[in-house]
């Protein structure tokens, strides 16, 4: 098999990225948006020992599952990778994924439950962030093409609401209008990087990402928000380096009143660097479970290791658990400690990494274990081994590890199950269309 050569390729199976794998002779062939059970034609972009990757050319039979995906630009854009798959096979398919990688990396053979499913697989994203470019003389927004750094232009995304919809083109407008020139990586000139922005209860915030200090006419982009908006404000991230991440060090509030939204009973303020998992609907369909798993009281004690604002602390709190939050960022420890003022809870906010501060919280309440919990919440990197340390070195009662990336989780789960009992693992569907995965574990101190 070489560079070039047209195959003709049956698609037995589907791999984490959303790509068809087809088998010929020692290789095994990746081929995005070919399905399973269909027979195409390819054509071979890459080789490397027993592993190649192509381009589908023609499908020579089609699987029953494939559907037209609704998004016009979807197999140019990059934003979707399963948009071709109807939904219950979308689900079922990650499912399966996430069944393989647990039994690979951590030997795990117990039940996975089936996933549970977004009440609506689209318009669910409540946060949008989007490159500047330029076409046709025009201000545009859109996504990267994949593996690229070609700008391929959208004036809605169907996985967003119609607020993003009308934010593009204010925002767009206004570039154009007021000739706010756009960033070019080449040259490293110009002003307007990225569009950051964050809907939630009827709030919008919207950051602007620029390579400067200000940005001209800004009282007019605020104008033209509150006209549309009920509650908006503006922010500036200045970004002047030359680098592939987007939020620069420096937040500077342009129009920024007081926003706040309820969560479950919670009043909470946000800002622009607040942590909010993307789909509101299955947040609270997670933090249900979670709390059901905890079933808090007054003699509850959780520590939540990763805790961002707090926010599921809160919710425990309200029911009577006795709370410790742990987070190692400093403006999300103040705002946790504002959230529970606002609300009349207690808890103990820790600005400290978890690595360092749950080895040494842990064993303080070896006199009540019977009654602690812990959440784990972690980036996509999963936990620093001090934390699965001080876990397996002193068992707590409950352990709830909350994952978006199933790899981790696996290679996490695999030092954690000596010490306990997986109760259940449960898939949910945070993030429909794409090739992602939320996953909560239950887990219980294991039996002597």
């Amino acid at each position: 098999m070489k560079i070039g050569d047209s195959l003709e390729l049956k698609i037995d199976d589907i791999g984490s990225g959303g790509e068809g794998i087809a088998h010929r002779e020692e290789y095994t062939v990746f081929v995005p948006f070919a399905l399973p059970a269909e027979t195409i034609r390819a054509k071979i972009t890459y080789v490397k020992r027993n592993l190649a990757y192509g381009v589908m050319t023609h499908i020579l039979e089609e699987s029953p599952e494939r559907v037209t995906p609704v998004c016009p630009i979807y197999y140019r854009c990059g934003g979707c990778d399963l948009m071709h798959l109807n939904y219950e096979a979308q689900l079922q398919s990650k499912r399966q994924n996430l069944i393989h990688i647990l039994r690979k990396n951590c030997g795990y053979t117990g039940e996975v439950m089936p996933m549970v499913a977004s009440p609506d697989p689209f318009h669910y994203r409540n946060k949008i962030q989007l490159p500047f470019g330029r076409k046709d003389g025009k201000t545009v927004l859109g996504f990267y093409k994949p593996g690229s750094h070609i700008l391929v232009p959208l004036t809605k995304c169907l996985l967003h609401g119609e607020w993003a919809t009308k934010l593009i083109r204010i925002v767009t407008d206004f570039a154009d209008k007021y000739k706010i020139s756009v960033y070019d990586e080449a040259s490293q000139k110009g002003l307007l990087r990225h569009l950051v922005a964050r809907f939630l209860d009827g709030t919008i915030m919207v950051t602007l990402v620029i390579n400067g200090r200000q940005l001209p006419q800004a009282e007019k982009l605020v104008s033209a928000l509150r006209a549309e908006f009920n509650n908006s404000s503006l922010y500036l991230s200045i970004n002047t380096k030359r680098t592939n991440v987007i939020l620069g060090n420096q937040l500077v509030p342009v129009y920024a009143p007081k926003q706040t939204v309820r969560v479950q009973g919670i009043e909470v303020e946000i800002n622009p660097m607040s942590f909010f998992q993307v789909n509101d609907a299955v947040r609270d369909l997670i933090y249900s479970a979670t709390i059901a798993a905890i079933a808090p009281d007054t003699k509850s004690i959780v520590i939540d290791a990763y805790s961002g604002v707090g926010l599921l602390g809160a919710i425990l709190a309200k029911k009577g658990a006795q709370i410790y939050n742990i987070e190692i960022v400093p403006e999300a420890v103040r705002d946790a400690n504002k959230l529970y003022r606002t609300n009349g809870l207690s808890a103990v906010n820790l600005c400290a990494d978890a690595a360092k501060a749950l080895p040494e919280l842990i064993p303080q309440f070896a006199d009540s274990v019977d009654y602690l919990s812990v959440i784990l919440d972690p980036p996509r990197k999963g936990c620093d081994p001090a934390v699965l340390r001080a876990l397996t070195s002193h068992p707590v009662s409950k352990l709830i590890y909350i994952s978006c990336n199933p790899a981790t989780l696996s290679r996490d789960l695999a030092l954690l199950q000596p010490a306990y009992d997986i109760q259940s693992i449960t898939p949910y569907d945070m993030f429909p269309n794409t090739r992602h995965v939320e996953c909560v574990v239950l887990m219980s101190r294991a039996k002597e």
